[in-house]
């Protein structure tokens, strides 16, 4: 029995990752943006609400994204990496997968706590598991707020480590989930 080992990701879990890119560099340009306006002000209440929903939108999607990346087969790391190198990246994905779960989490922690909105894109609104809970509400703002920071740095290099890929090693990692890679060598 042979088994097919595919040159790229899964096809799902290639839509699924840009979806999450494009989402996710959304959510935090929009909170940064939030974050230098003055509280109460518009268009920072409107922004905030598309950057919650952004967030459970992304959370729901890691969600969906572990269950179809345990259900499917990856293709095989690149030979050219060094062990050094596989170990950085994998952490920095495990960072990238921990954020898409504990943003949210946070960020619900301080809207639910606080008192602050918990509409889904303007349709309905999520129950409220700590309402009027200061000491949540502190917390969920404290976390939410320091680890921006931590999604900026693992952002970041995630980014700056692709464009070593491709303009540095010019190998195929970005090809493995690039939207039109091939499933299988050819």
């Amino acid at each position: 029995m042979t088994t097919d080992i595919p040159a790229s990701y899964d096809p799902l879990l290639r839509r699924i990752h840009w979806a999450t890119a494009v989402l996710f560099i959304a959510a935090m340009l929009i909170g940064l943006y939030c974050g230098l306006q003055p509280a109460g002000t518009s268009p920072r209440r409107e922004l905030l609400e598309v950057h919650k929903s952004l967030g459970v939108t992304l959370f729901f999607l890691a969600i969906l994204r572990l269950i179809v990346r345990a259900a499917t087969t990856a293709p095989p790391e690149p030979r050219s990496l060094s062990p050094l190198v596989t170990i950085a990246a994998r952490l920095n994905h495990w960072a990238l997968y921990a954020i898409l779960f504990v943003m949210p989490v946070t960020g619900y922690m301080f809207s639910s706590a606080g008192g602050y909105s918990l509409r889904y894109f303007w349709t309905f609104s999520w129950p409220r598991l700590f309402a009027d809970n200061k000491a949540v509400a502190e917390a969920g703002e404290l976390a939410h707020g320091a680890l921006a920071y931590v999604v900026y740095a693992v952002v970041a290099l995630h980014i700056a480590a692709t464009l070593w890929h491709v303009v540095v090693k010019k190998d195929e990692t970005l090809a493995r989930m690039w939207p039109r890679a091939s499933r299988n060598p050819s």
